[in-house]
């Protein structure tokens, strides 16, 4: 026998993926099943979702009738911890022990990646055209050896951003979407990455009732059984305060009022979103921007636990743990950011610790939401550890305002500093004889151009944190062979290449996009991305500002040329899959958006020298053009297939009646950037496109 037959029960984990799929061969998975009935469901569940021929030790007989590839034997057995499983074995035969659901399934899955499979996207896995026998030796070094593997967090999941208009909104809240097949795909697909628990903001929409709520309903119960069967729980966030609800959330408080009128105006609204609807957890939030009066703020809190209780008994519920460098209160004689006035509430409610965009807990803020650095939540998170206190972490893996896949940009930089995070945390807290965090989500926002490198590398190291960063793209890529090898070099290459320049050289700004609504604000003293000098603004800089804005435009020149170095290495690769041409495209795209960005601001200072910039705005130009030929090549091979809801306009629930690529399909920021920097410097009156988020 081959272990061609591991390939069957890969396929199990990508079931009914729409759009073009990399086929499996047509061999037979053979599962022996030494378990206890609940351990046996699962497995015929997954079994008769698979794509590819499956038969079990009994008989019973899944797909055609083909020659057998791999032998998996699956043994329920208590290991001694939660969700913990082994697996030993080599060659075609190999036993896998764990706990139901989540132990065997996790099990299952490490002895497919182990012979090739990648689960890159809920849409699309990766299938080895053929499989190695595994030495003994191999199957060692691959983690087969028998030894028990225990999650390194006790909580590990997935937050898909539903008020924006990302695939998890449309799978998942969007029920007139007929996705609901998509939103299996994408719980299962968690759990390939040893996640176990989902959660997504809840939108007002359902407030109205209607036919709207009710498919609503009927969608979210589906989901709940088949999560459930699966092992995942699942979330709802909910916002605590209207005053502060900037997009469609649903929120729970319309004012600050009397008790007794409070707890019943959030009663009545949980009740809608949770009756006879088991969510396992609720997530508050407090908006952005706006803060209330922190007594207020903490009766509101405790108010919310008591109303939760009260209509779905025994949920667990977190507090987001926002950034907000303006937003800074006194409370007992002490100065604090209004978010961790949550620490002062009397009910149970997990502190979930949050940033924003790439940057971490360790390292340069660049001025995000005001931050330098995020000193104030590491600190807060530390000292929770210290004593003795649950707390949980909450970072992202793209950031869709304007700053990174919208623009587009590909920015694997998230990778470094999502392990940065997880290592350094176990690390400290390992050296202070301090138990590790309690739960870890990551916020998730779209996983086009390569934005599901982000979520599978921090969601499989939630679970095991790897020795290196670096680590997380040699796995990626391994089943590649010597390309993949390449490719995962090249990729970390630009990496280090991104935190050398957009972390430590702060460019992050001049890479991301701008809209009308930010400069707005900004002149309010709202501030969310990095802050930039404006093309407007330069010519009127004095000399000290147009020689530090000349060292920033000759840092953004060099970091467009390392960037073109290794987008022509990757392009050099070929495009032997769709998993290489996507990080081509990726790498192609942001070493063009540097460039222009460069070309630009580069024009601008020219002309404030008295010198010409004819030159740099063609070089600008030119670099539109060859985005526009990238993004075309890119958009016609999404994952998402060919449904036009990811960037075209369409109407939904939240307040962008657009899909989330929509300005990346239109290169709307760059134009933005062009028109401000041509008025800027020629004197015309050219539109300057809004590139609004909010349409409404």
């Amino acid at each position: 026998m081959t272990p061609r037959l591991l390939l069957l029960f890969a396929a199990a984990f990508a079931i009914s993926c729409p759009g073009p799929v990399e086929e499996p061969p047509a061999t037979l998975l053979r599962l022996v099943v030494d378990a206890e009935s609940a351990a046996e469901a699962t497995l015929v569940d997954y079994a008769a979702t698979l794509e590819v021929p499956v038969r079990f030790s009994d008989g019973r007989r899944y797909g055609p009738d083909t020659p057998e590839a791999l032998s998996v034997r699956v043994v329920e057995e208590d290991l001694g911890c939660a969700e913990c499983y082994a697996v030993d074995g080599a060659g075609d035969s190999y036993v896998v022990r764990g706990d139901v659901p989540l132990g065997i399934q996790y099990g299952l899955t490490h002895v497919l990646e182990a012979v090739g499979f990648r689960f890159f996207h809920p849409e699309r896995t990766h299938t080895p055209e053929s499989m190695p026998l595994l030495s003994a030796e191999d199957a060692a070094a691959a983690g087969l050896d028998g030894s028990v593997i225990t999650p390194a967090i006790a909580t590990r999941g997935l937050h898909l951003h539903t008020l924006h208009p990302i695939e998890g909104f449309y799978a998942f809240w969007d029920a007139t979407s007929g996705r609901e097949q998509q939103a299996k795909n994408i719980i299962d697909w968690v759990i390939r990455q040893r996640g176990n628990m989902i959660q997504y903001p809840a939108l007002n929409d359902v407030l109205a009732g209607g036919g709207t709520a009710q498919l609503w309903r009927n969608h979210t119960a589906t989901l709940l059984t088949y999560a459930h069967q699966r092992g995942v729980r699942l979330g709802l966030g909910v916002q605590l305060f209207s005053a502060a609800n900037l997009q469609q959330a649903f929120d729970l408080l319309d004012a600050f009022g009397e008790e007794d009128a409070m707890r019943d105006q959030m009663e009545e609204r949980l009740e809608v979103l949770l009756t006879d609807l088991p969510f396992d957890h609720l997530s508050l939030s407090f908006g952005e921007f706006f803060g209330s009066e922190p007594a207020e703020f903490i009766e509101a809190v405790d108010l919310a636990w008591d109303a939760a209780q009260s209509v779905a008994p025994g949920i667990q519920m977190s507090s987001v743990i926002h950034v907000g460098e303006d937003l800074v209160v006194e409370y007992e004689g002490d100065e604090l950011l209004y978010y961790f006035l949550v620490q002062f509430a009397d009910a149970p409610i997990l502190p979930s610790v949050h940033t924003v965009m790439y940057y971490n807990l360790f390292e340069e803020a660049s001025g995000a939401y005001g931050h330098d650095e995020f000193r104030e939540h590491r600190d807060f998170l530390f000292s929770r550890l210290q004593d003795g206190l649950p707390v949980a972490y909450f970072p992202e893996s793209a950031y869709w305002v304007a700053f990174d896949n919208p623009v587009p940009t590909w920015l694997p930089l998230y990778v470094r500093s999502r392990w940065l995070d997880l290592s350094t945390i176990a690390e400290r807290a390992e050296q202070l004889s301090l138990p590790g965090i309690d739960e870890h989500t990551l916020f998730s926002s779209g996983w086009e151009w390569g934005y599901w490198q982000q979520d599978v590398a921090t969601m499989r190291a939630a679970h095991t944190v790897p020795a290196d960063w670096r680590d997380s793209f040699r796995w990626m890529f391994a089943p590649f062979g010597d390309a993949g090898t390449a490719l995962a070099d090249a990729v970390i290459a630009v990496t280090e290449t991104q935190h050398t320049h957009l972390i430590d050289g702060e460019l992050g700004a001049y890479l991301g996009g701008r809209d009308g609504a930010m400069d707005a604000a900004e002149g309010l003293g709202i501030v969310a991305q990095p802050p930039r000098v404006d093309f407007e603004d330069v010519l009127a800089l004095d000399a000290g500002g147009l020689q530090e804005l000349q060292g920033t435009v000759s840092a953004l020149a060099t970091f467009a040329a390392e960037l073109g170095v290794h987008s022509q290495t990757i392009a050099d690769l070929g495009a032997p899959n769709r998993w290489f041409a996507e990080v081509r495209d990726g790498a192609e795209i942001t070493a063009l958006r540097a460039g222009f960005m460069a070309d630009l601001y580069g024009a601008t200072l020219l002309q404030a020298e008295g010198q010409s910039p004819t030159q740099a705005l063609a070089d600008a130009d030119a670099a539109l053009d060859a985005a526009r030929a990238v993004v075309a090549r890119r958009h016609a091979d999404l994952h998402d297939g060919d449904s036009g809801l990811l960037t075209t306009p369409n109407d939904n629930a939240t307040i962008y009646d657009f899909g989330y690529l929509q300005r990346a399909d239109t290169l709307c920021y760059w134009e933005r950037d062009r028109a401000k920097a041509r008025n800027a410097i020629l004197g015309t009156t050219d539109a300057v496109p809004g590139c609004a988020l909010v349409v409404r």
